[in-house]
């Protein structure tokens, strides 16, 4: 479903919900058993040097909600609360780190609707990213407050959830035999062939907010894109590093300007969540659609793959900003 922009409505109860559309699943359109090229295991090789020290582990869990209809924005604030009640330091380094000067400083992790999967629907993926990736210590924590959480309930009769099974899933969605925190240098080709060279889709199926001077970028194009996702890696990189990234992602933006594009195809979309601390609804602008590169991402490719775990501008603990990477279909088989 879109929204018309002249008529924008909330995507609360669509791109958040859990139980997902059976027709937006990446791997019935791309396939799932494609052979896959390791990434070059260079350390000069330029992405490598940076995405090879941001780590993610995420999870898929499998929930059952009886009588909510549930949204990721219902299940972060809950869970939040909880964390936030049974340990505060542990909430302040998760969901604001301030960084010391050193440190992240972004929220260690995100929460998301699973792709579409009849077998396991409702499910969430949940995205632990950075240190928080790498401190079994914190997560022992993080599972005790999701605990919590389904005890306190969902909506406002605050019905109770359950996490009824989870497993850690890799880079290509598979689940893990035991749960390992992996490096966005791992991260796997989108499709098969040259991942470089194949036409690419960029597809946001859930808002994405990205904002300039103030206001937001309405049809976004891959420079705009590329900006986000520098800034968003930067995020989770050490200070010492911050000059050496700067100056590598003004020549990647610049790159971005020369990548031929089609124009961005989609409309507005909008996120309606509440506030518990505002006691009100806020409502979250933003554009779903889609972005064609026909001759391929270039040398980009890296960056782009990495963004479908980070995701990108505003609003990323809560699933908004994804893209789905994929193979742009032939002319006669587009929509």
């Amino acid at each position: 479903m879109t929204a018309h922009p002249r008529d924008p409505q909330s995507a609360d109860d669509r791109h958040a919900s859990l139980d997902g559309d059976a027709h937006s699943d990446p791997r019935a359109e791309h396939g799932a058993g494609a052979a896959i090229e390791p990434l070059p295991s260079d350390p000069s090789w330029p992405f490598a040097r940076f995405l090879g020290g941001v780590y993610v582990l995420p999870y898929r869990v499998r929930l059952e909600t009886p009588g909510v209809f549930a949204t990721v924005p219902m299940l972060r604030g809950v869970w939040g609360a909880a964390l936030h009640d049974l340990d505060r330091s542990v909430y302040d380094s998760v969901f604001a780190p301030d960084g010391d000067g050193v440190g992240q400083r972004s929220p260690g992790y995100l929460l998301r609707a699973a792709p579409p999967d009849p077998a396991i629907a409702p499910a969430m993926d949940w995205i632990l990213i950075g240190e928080t990736a790498r401190r079994p210590d914190l997560q022992e924590t993080l599972w005790r407050a999701w605990d919590i959480a389904s005890g306190m309930g969902l909506g406002p009769h605050r019905i109770r959830f359950h996490l009824r099974d989870r497993w850690a899933i890799d880079s290509n969605g598979m689940r893990l035999g035991a749960p390992r925190a992996w490096s966005l240098a791992e991260v796997r080709p989108f499709h098969d062939g040259d991942p470089g060279t194949t036409p690419l889709r960029l597809r946001f199926d859930a808002p994405v907010r990205l904002i300039r001077q103030g206001r937001l970028i309405d049809r976004p194009g891959l420079p705009d894109i590329i900006v986000s996702v520098c800034r968003r890696i930067r995020a989770f990189l050490p200070s010492a590093r911050h000059a050496e990234w700067d100056a590598a992602s003004r020549d990647w933006i610049e790159t971005s300007r020369q990548v031929p594009a089609e124009p961005w195809v989609g409309d507005r979309l909008d996120l309606m969540r509440y506030s518990a601390r505002q006691h009100s609804e806020l409502e979250l602008r933003g554009v779903a659609g889609r972005l064609d590169l026909p001759g391929g991402p270039g040398a980009l490719w890296p960056l782009l793959a990495a963004a479908q775990w980070l995701h990108i501008g505003k609003g990323t603990v809560m699933g908004l900003g994804q893209p789905k990477c994929m193979r742009l279909p032939p002319p006669n088989q587009q929509t």
